[in-house]
């Protein structure tokens, strides 16, 4: 087991307060604050509310009682990975004051006053994440470059278009101009969860709605642990490449979330999803061979 250890100076007052830092932000959605530190000097900061930005340090603070408890800086450098709420890269810049973040880190020794070399930021409060939904196009504006994307699972979408979307149609691109309300679209982009609007990357135009597609065998496995991935499935005769999303449900037999890693060459594969061709965007995978 790891013990706290006291060091002296400025990282003392830390190890000091992470004796016994623990306490509940008002809303219950973000993480209770903390703070840990082992014998190593390996800091865990969770909760902590951001006070100030300064180049590329975060002065970030936690309280106890409204007193405040721990005030320092996280320095940041372009090894540190900054992560989204949703588990979504994310970028130094969305990182804003007020913001509630978790830090992994490391002590700076060397530093006159309490810092944490950080390995890995996370935003609590930056609710934004990649998606691919699928729907029917409408409310078409052109001047203002957004659609409304009516999809099942979240509702009514607004889809913000720019002059990087790529648009295509039937495996051929096309133009944000070739969009009509009553079309069936596939969109991938960035999700802002609060204002519920998808910054478009991509856009492809539908010719036949989403279906089911049984009786698949999975031809080639998929071995890392990151999406977006893809495998191949043989439906019949025919070899689908079938893409997988950082929103695509994949199901064990029992309807039950699972890795697409744990699927097996020679598994019965069930697909929800629109199809091009033999490329299938998946709503829905679903290993009927995996218990």
């Amino acid at each position: 087991m790891y013990k706290t250890k006291q060091i002296i100076g400025a990282a003392g007052l830390i190890a000091s307060l992470a004796l016994g830092a623990h306490i509940a932000l008002a809303d219950d959605n973000m993480p209770h604050q903390s703070l840990h530190i082992t014998e190593a000097g390996k800091v865990s900061l969770t909760g902590a509310k951001v006070v100030s930005i300064d180049g590329s340090n975060i002065t970030a603070m936690i309280s106890w009682g409204g007193a405040t408890g721990f005030s320092g800086v996280i320095k940041t450098e372009s090894s540190t990975e900054i992560i989204r709420r949703e588990g979504g890269r994310g970028s130094f810049s969305e990182i804003v004051p007020g913001h509630y973040i978790n830090v992994e880190g490391m002590l700076d020794m060397s530093a006159p006053k309490p810092t944490v070399i950080a390995k890995v930021v996370r935003d609590w409060s930056v609710m934004k994440s990649e998606l691919n939904p699928f729907g029917v196009v409408s409310n078409i504006d052109t001047t203002a470059k957004t659609f409304m994307l009516k999809t099942q699972e979240r509702g009514d979408i607004k889809v913000l278009v720019s002059d990087k979307t790529v648009f295509s149609k039937g495996g051929s691109m096309t133009t944000f101009s070739a969009l009509k309300a009553g079309d069936l679209a596939t969109v991938n982009g960035l999700w802002d969860r609060t204002a519920n609007t998808l910054q478009a990357d991509r856009v492809k135009i539908r010719m036949e709605d989403r279906r089911v597609f049984e009786g698949g065998r999975l031809k080639t496995a998929y071995a890392g642990s990151s999406v977006p991935a893809s495998i191949v499935v043989t439906f019949g005769r025919l070899d689908y490449t079938v893409n997988v999303s950082s929103d695509t449900a994949v199901l064990n037999s029992k309807w039950a979330k699972t890795l697409l890693s744990n699927f097996r060459v020679g598994d019965h594969i069930r697909v929800y999803g629109a199809a091009d061709g033999t490329t299938i965007d998946a709503t829905v995978v679903r290993d009927v061979s995996l218990r």
